[in-house]
């Protein structure tokens, strides 16, 4: 698919309208190589979720025993968690409703992503033909 969109003869490429917003849901040592701290804090913790939908949801370094997500790799990269919607703001609010369904012990996320987004990006972007009705 990249090459035939590099090269040109893609012409028609299926994808969701709207904004989307990634939020990428850690546990320490991320951003570090620690294995001891990953080791003593974060290996093999359980993923619980307050709902049982995962939708928007797309696993990293987790596995899955007895039906339970756990925690594993080194790296602590657990979740990235998404959320669309018409607008910036809608995506941001879905993806940060999603994240509140979450529950790992010592998890952590930025809570900005999205919000230097403007008006005035979307209009820079429409005028660039990215953003199409």
């Amino acid at each position: 698919m990249l090459f035939k969109l590099a090269e040109g003869s893609l012409t028609r490429l299926r994808a969701r309208g709207g904004f989307q917003v990634g939020v990428r849901v850690v546990v320490p040592p991320f951003p570090y190589r620690d294995l001891e701290t990953f080791q003593s804090t974060s290996k093999d913790a359980v993923i619980l979720f307050k709902t049982p939908s995962r939708e928007g949801f797309h696993i990293e370094d987790v596995k899955l025993v007895n039906d339970e997500w756990l925690v594993t790799g080194t790296s602590g990269v657990v979740l990235i968690v998404c959320g669309l919607g018409p607008t910036m703001k809608q995506a941001q609010r879905q993806a940060y409703n999603r994240v509140r369904n979450v529950m790992i012990p010592h998890m952590y996320y930025r809570e900005d992503i999205g919000d230097r987004w403007s008006e005035e990006d979307s209009d820079r972007l429409h005028a660039w033909g990215y953003l199409r009705e």
